[in-house]
């Protein structure tokens, strides 16, 4: 069961506040192994992102790093289902 994350979200000298996500999402088969599967972020907070990385005021990587606490909570969120279901 998928449940909401909210967080400030820092990437180089800017900070979106209140950025809403989700951990927990089911989607397609497509792209499965790739980190952040099973996470959403909002999409205006990624536009903005992409932004300021196209206006050069921060870097590509540090926008994926803004983004890094998601995958952080997605994984924990991961280790909680499978002790809860008795997989892990």
């Amino acid at each position: 069961m998928p449940y909401d994350v909210t967080r400030d979200v820092t990437a180089g000298p800017m900070t979106l506040l209140g950025v809403r996500g989700s951990v927990g999402a089911v989607y397609a088969d497509h792209r499965t192994d790739v980190p952040g599967y099973g996470a959403a972020v909002e999409l205006p907070a990624v536009l903005e992102l992409l932004n300021a990385i196209d206006a050069g005021r921060i870097s590509a990587a540090q926008a994926q790093e803004a983004l890094t606490p998601y995958i952080e909570r997605l994984e924990e969120y991961d280790r909680e289902m499978d002790c809860r279901y008795g997989e892990g």
